[in-house]
């Protein structure tokens, strides 16, 4: 099977199976939680909705990336704006930004329940509309995340060093392809330099990273202590849920490190080493959108106000078992037509 005909079903499957489980979690959440309420009620559904325009995205631009000695290419070539190179390079951002945007939201989730258990007063900040505030510190490490996309745009320097490459490997001319490159190096006969607008994307993304990471430790940190710290003065039903909520925010985090955050570093860092290599890194791509999918999984079997709704309204699982069914015949359907 060619490569784009897998890359198209793997990020199809993925599409279907992300929009069922979100709007799932976002149906028991909204008629079928009773302990889960307030701003966290909120957080929830709306995660549930970034995750869902995170995958869509995905569908619209058909981000790709490419590693080549030298060189970390993320380009589209099957994208909505296919046709139109600017637009294209536009849609890549808007990608790229999206998913900064969920990494800084999981931060605000973080900072939200350790307000709730350090100090509950503090918690009346995320109370309503004051939740557009923390929405809008999510936008700017969005637009962050962007911008150092952005500073790698396309140059005669990418453009001759990469030309060769992307016509063997896609039958197509970069001059006629939207897309971004993260080079170490310019190459001058037998010179090179360092591109720093490449450092400056490399640590952009570093520190963005580090600083939502850090963030999200020091409150975890809180939480742990305080839920520990009232044992003996909370009831059992109250701090079985205080934990399941710290359980899930823990594996929230863990997952996106361990499972691209940690292996993507070094497809980013290995630009600077020059290493002989050459090979469709997409697969980077593939785990920043299994995480929306992933996110909506831990809630749904850590938290056990959802396994409560589940047996608890007979509606509820009647249209449960409905999704999986559509489910389980439009992934099969949508395999067969690629």
């Amino acid at each position: 099977m060619p490569a784009f005909d897998i890359s198209d079903n793997a990020s199809r499957v993925l599409y279907i199976a992300t929009v069922v489980l979100n709007c799932f979690l976002i149906h028991l959440t909204v008629y079928h939680t009773k302990q889960i309420n307030g701003a966290y009620r909120s957080m929830i559904v709306i995660f549930a909705l970034m995750g869902l325009w995170f995958t869509s995205l995905d569908i619209l631009v058909r981000p790709l990336m490419h590693s080549y000695n030298s060189c970390i290419m993320y380009f589209t070539l099957g994208g909505t704006f296919r046709g139109l190179k600017r637009a294209a390079e536009a849609s890549l951002l808007v990608y790229s930004a999206m998913y900064g945007i969920l990494i800084a939201f999981l931060c605000i989730q973080f900072i939200y329940r350790a307000c709730v258990l350090a100090r509950p007063i503090w918690s009346k900040i995320f109370d309503g509309w004051k939740l557009i505030y923390w929405l809008l510190y999510c936008l700017i490490i969005g637009g962050l995340w962007s911008y150092a996309t952005f500073l790698c745009s396309s140059d005669t320097m990418t453009n001759r060093y990469m030309r060769n490459e992307i016509r063997s490997n896609y039958g197509v001319d970069i001059r006629n392809v939207a897309y971004f490159a993260l080079m170490g190096y310019n190459y001058n006969g037998t010179e090179k330099t360092l591109r720093w607008n490449s450092v400056s994307t490399f640590s952009m993304f570093v520190v963005i990273l580090l600083t939502q990471y850090v963030i999200c430790l020091v409150c975890g940190f809180i939480m742990y202590r305080r839920i520990e710290g009232n044992a003996s003065s909370t009831s059992n039903q109250y701090q079985k849920l205080q934990h399941q909520f710290f359980k899930a925010l823990i594996y929230q985090l863990a997952a996106p490190c361990i499972c691209f955050h940690i292996p993507s570093f070094f497809f980013y860092i290995a630009p600077f080493f020059e290493l002989e290599i050459s090979f469709r890194s997409t697969i980077i791509i593939y785990g920043f959108n299994v995480y929306p999918l992933t996110d909506s999984l831990i809630l749904l079997t850590v938290i056990s106000e959802y396994k409560i709704a589940l047996k608890s309204e007979e509606n509820c699982l009647g249209g449960t078992l409905s999704l999986v069914r559509l489910f389980s015949q439009l992934v099969p359907l949508s395999i067969s037509r690629l």
